[in-house]
């Protein structure tokens, strides 16, 4: 069930929202060839905790918990990844996603980056990545018209092929408040089933992944870190947001 959110409990997600940002940030930072995705992680963990936030990505999952405070992918890697000892080289593509929980409310939120020199094709991957996520926001916005969110589906797969690349469609966002999951699932499969009303009260994590291969991912043994098959890399955006009346405010945004 959807559960439209009011001013106040937005702001409290909002507050969760300012964590996450400050602790991406403390990690962007840090990226540069030679770092480790585990020193990234560290950096998450520590804004997290001085903020007096719960990481909620730790301990998340089943027979194998997810044992970080933020997932760490590189290049092929699209999600999930687990941060360790792998060290970071120019070139690569690094995304990091994390998220909390402030005083009960959850808040999600990701970015890719480009480590040192990039090539054109990253460059225009990266781009075409942040693109997809503006896009999606700014169809979401347009509280003047009557929006599902299989017209965000839409509008961002076209985007997406207008710019010679692929929206992933397995990875899907998802609703957000007092836990990190919750209805409705913002998948980007076409048809979208069910499809649901963008309306003013409603939070999501919104989160394209975008690859310029064909999209395809598959498990790796860790039980975690999805890659692309045909080895493309792939990048991902994510913000948490709530619709409101006057449009779309972001609440994880820096």
């Amino acid at each position: 069930m959807i559960r439209p959110r009011s001013d106040v409990e937005i702001a409290g997600i909002g507050c969760a929202g300012a964590v996450v940002a400050a602790a991406l940030q403390a990690a962007v930072d840090l990226v540069e060839p030679g770092v480790t995705t585990g020193g990234l992680d560290e950096a998450v963990a520590a804004v997290i905790s001085a903020s007096g936030a719960e990481p909620v990505f730790r301990g998340a999952g089943g027979r194998t918990p997810f044992p970080a405070a933020s997932c760490v992918s590189v290049n092929q890697q699209a999600l999930h990844g687990i941060p360790g000892d792998r060290t970071l080289a120019n070139g690569d593509l690094v995304t990091i996603d994390t998220g909390c929980r402030l005083k009960g409310w959850c808040a999600d939120a990701a970015v890719s980056v480009g480590v040192g020199s990039l090539s054109p094709e990253s460059e225009r991957l990266l781009a075409g990545g942040r693109r997809a996520l503006e896009v999606a926001l700014e169809v979401m916005g347009r509280q003047a018209e009557r929006i599902n969110w299989s017209d965000v589906v839409d509008r961002v797969h076209a985007e997406a092929t207008r710019m010679g690349l692929r929206l992933i469609e397995g990875p899907a966002g998802h609703g957000i408040g007092r836990v990190l999951h919750e209805d409705p699932v913002a998948g980007w499969s076409r048809p979208v089933i069910p499809d649901f009303g963008v309306v003013p009260g409603l939070v999501l994590a919104v989160e394209p992944v975008v690859t310029s291969g064909n999209g395809r991912l598959g498990l790796s043994e860790d039980g975690w870190t999805l890659s692309t098959v045909d080895s493309h890399p792939a990048v991902h955006f994510e913000r948490t947001v709530a619709v409101t009346e006057a449009g779309v405010k972001v609440l994880t945004g820096w």
